[in-house]
């Protein structure tokens, strides 16, 4: 299991729900939207990319702020379930480092410009300005005193166990794009995702992003060398701090560049591999080789 930890805090400066006394309900859709807004804005600010948007820490953060919402005022907290044991019974979080922050906003306290001071702050922004946090899940519910209960969750890539998911998520949405311009899907080819994976993980341990490899090796070479013959190739590279929440941003800042859009768009194509590497702060590093045998 990966190292997790809990960071619970009490902050002010959210809008408060109003609701009858005894009762404890979700919020409207409209503040998690404010919420991941003014997040993002301090990601920016800050220069780091969006965090992609987790439905499994949602449901788990949806969870816990609904159980603290419901529990006395006066023991809200800690919750009574440790975060790690909710974490290891969520399978979509397996091996992940999963970071908590909860923030009870009493009845009657209004202003949005509070919760953006309070989310400014560089010691209570650790979670958010991680950069080895890629994805987030926000759960919110007014208790029955009004206070507004919320629960962010932060976690850092998935495991190597992932890659499959990535790598054929990207192969598809390739392939739409593709069907969209009138072109044949391209059949995945096993023995390319292997070169393709080799030149991932090559980035991802050297940190950089180019077609040469530091032995001076381009796409074709290493292609040749697996012993794959071909008529024509081509690759495109990337790489992102999230994963599956960075998948279609990727795939359309290819289509934006000359370069990787011919490349998804040429009609001679046939095959296809996409390999996938995490470096060790978590960094996503995509290549795709295309191929004419």
């Amino acid at each position: 299991m990966a190292g997790r930890r809990e960071s619970v805090c009490l902050l002010l400066g959210l809008l408060p729900g109003t609701l009858a006394a005894g009762t404890a309900q979700p919020v409207e859709d409209a503040l998690f939207e404010e919420l991941h807004r003014v997040l993002g804005v301090v990601r920016e600010t800050a220069g780091l990319e969006p965090l992609g948007r987790s439905d499994a820490l949602r449901r788990l953060a949806e969870r816990r702020a609904g159980d603290i919402a419901a529990a006395p005022v006066g023991r809200r907290l800690p919750h009574p379930v440790p975060l790690d044991d909710a974490v290891d019974d969520t399978p979509e979080l397996e091996e992940r480092t999963v970071v908590e922050r909860v923030t009870i906003v009493p009845a009657g306290v209004t202003g949005n410009d509070r919760l953006r001071g309070a989310w400014d702050s560089p010691v209570e922004d650790a979670p958010l300005l991680d950069t080895a946090m890629v994805e987030i899940g926000i759960g919110a519910w007014t208790a029955g005193d009004g206070a507004l209960i919320v629960v962010a969750l932060y976690a850092t890539a998935g495991p190597e166990a992932d890659r499959e998911t990535l790598e054929r998520v990207i192969v598809d949405e390739i392939n739409d794009v593709r069907v969209e311009h009138g072109l044949r899907e391209l059949k995945p080819n096993a023995a390319l995702r292997a070169v393709a994976r080799g030149h991932s993980e090559t980035m991802a341990d050297g940190d950089f992003m180019a077609h040469e490899s530091p032995d001076g090796s381009m796409p074709a070479d290493r292609i040749r060398a697996a012993g794959i013959g071909f008529r024509l190739s081509g690759e495109n590279v990337a790489r992102s701090r999230r994963a599956l929440g960075a998948i279609h941003g990727v795939v359309e800042e290819w289509m934006e560049s000359p370069g990787h859009r011919h490349n998804i768009l040429t009609p001679d194509f046939r095959e296809t591999a996409v390999g996938v590497a995490f470096s060790v702060d978590g960094t996503l590093y995509i290549t795709q080789l295309f191929l004419e045998p």
